[in-house]
């Protein structure tokens, strides 16, 4: 009956705590920010097989370039932020929690500069969003839940559109 019982907990958490999909994410920055044009993503690639074939499907179908920065070490971050700012970049992912870029100094780097260049900045959890992230996403079964950060959202004179405010939680920096 244990085993049942931990089986249940575990299927449940894997299903209900799922990571909203990359496809998802530029929908949202494109909604967020409908005249970007490039987002630039921060993350180690060796970490991710196929994942820049797989961003620019999801970038064609919402109608945007990806410009991917391979974050390999902490010291590349400064660097690779610069790139894309270089590039144009509209928007910035920090793209998974576990990568170079989502650690503390270098999150800490990202928000501070891409605010100061006014360029909103999606994370991976609502813990990002708290310090500075514009926002994130949750999935959990069918509901997409999003946390926005209401200072840097006006900051940016980014409004939520209508249709999302039902969805959205703000949380504050």
């Amino acid at each position: 009956m244990k085993r049942i019982i931990l089986f249940l907990i575990f299927f449940q958490s894997i299903v209900f705590a799922q990571r909203a999909t990359p496809l998802q994410y530029l929908y949202m920055m494109k909604s967020l920010k409908p005249e970007v044009q490039k987002i630039g993503v921060l993350c180690e690639l060796s970490k991710y097989q196929g994942l820049i074939e797989k961003l620019q499907r999801s970038a064609y179908s919402v109608g945007v370039k990806i410009i991917v920065a391979d974050v390999k070490e902490l010291k590349d971050v400064s660097q690779r932020f610069g790139d894309l700012v270089k590039n144009g970049v509209d928007f910035i992912w920090i793209f998974d929690e576990s990568d170079v870029s989502a650690h503390p100094i270098a999150r800490e780097f990202i928000i501070k500069n891409a605010i100061l260049s006014k360029i909103p900045v999606a994370v991976p959890n609502a813990e990002f969003v708290k310090e500075g992230g514009l926002f994130s996403l949750e999935i959990s079964g069918d509901d997409v839940k999003v946390y926005v950060n209401n200072k840097v959202a006006n900051a940016l004179q980014i409004t939520v559109p209508e249709n999302y405010k039902e969805r959205v939680q703000y949380v504050v920096n």
